[in-house]
């Protein structure tokens, strides 16, 4: 099989990654921005488009990851926060009817910790998070050296959990810039690195929050290594110090002296992690 590859899709509520993977490289990949609001078949027309840009004939199998919970036997995703048609939609099936190989599924965080857990920044960890700071806030876990998805593939769904007057996504994720500072992260961070106030002040309370949800993991899980990505990450630099003192005030201190929290370093973790989880479900 060595000459073979597979097709790995990491699909977000703003944009699709599509890339091909082969013998623990990505040969190519493109990312689009993606209407995710429209109806299944727009929506699988487009998922399709994004997977014949990048196949060829040594494929053997695509794997996706997807935002929302998945029913990874049979390739169901269900309760899609950002992409309305997908309540509870067969994928695989859909997928299978038109291309003539293996199909395989799962959550998108899910991936990207599979990624760093194998190829990352956890490669040298056997319990591991991943969270994944953009549209929501997403976690994953991979504890004594295998991925944790839970019963129902839900494992890590920390984003919901209530947190003041809203929820974790509301004050961890993008969504915060934007709902308490009528700005984008990528917008603030470029006003942040000139020194203005205001943007600063931003990403110090985003970490004030950030650190909040990860004490609830700690409580939970006591992991070894906590990678964060997504498009927030890339200002990691301007809330990790506030983030750590924050953490000052976590109960068990012994955990925090022997946590390590990084930036992922790994381009198109995700994509990595759907192969290697798909590769792992054939053993």
């Amino acid at each position: 099989m060595n000459s073979s590859s597979i097709v790995t899709l990491d699909i977000g509520g703003t944009k699709i990654n599509a890339g091909r993977y082969q013998n623990g490289i990505i040969e190519v990949n493109h990312i689009r921005n993606f209407s995710a609001h429209q109806n299944e078949e727009l929506v699988l027309q487009f998922i399709m488009s994004c997977i014949d840009e990048v196949i060829n004939e040594t494929v053997h199998a695509i794997a996706i990851g997807v935002p929302c919970i998945v029913d990874i036997e049979r390739g169901t995703v269900f309760n899609a926060v950002n992409i309305s048609a997908w309540q509870e939609y067969n994928l695989k099936a859909a997928l299978s009817e038109h291309y003539q190989c293996d199909i395989y599924i799962n959550n998108d965080v899910n991936c990207f910790v599979a990624g760093e857990y194998a190829f990352g920044a956890g490669a040298n960890y056997k319990d591991v998070v991943g969270i994944c700071l953009g549209t929501g806030f997403g976690s994953g876990f991979v504890l004594n050296n295998q991925l944790h998805a839970g019963n129902n593939c839900s494992a890590g769904e920390v984003g919901g959990i209530n947190y003041l007057e809203a929820t974790i996504d509301d004050y961890c994720s993008g969504q915060f810039f934007i709902n308490h500072y009528q700005s984008t992260g990528s917008e603030l961070s470029k006003r942040a690195i000139t020194g203005d106030k205001s943007a600063l002040l931003a990403f110090e309370q985003f970490g004030q929050h950030l650190a909040k949800a990860i004490s609830y993991i700690l409580f939970v899980i006591d992991p070894q290594v906590i990678v964060i990505g997504g498009s927030v990450a890339k200002s990691y630099h301007l809330f990790i110090d506030a983030l750590w003192k924050e953490l000052e005030s976590f109960p068990y201190q012994v955990v925090i002296k022997n946590l390590n929290i990084v930036p992922s370093q790994l381009d198109n973790a995700a994509l990595f992690g759907a192969a290697h989880l798909y590769f792992q479900s054939k053993e």
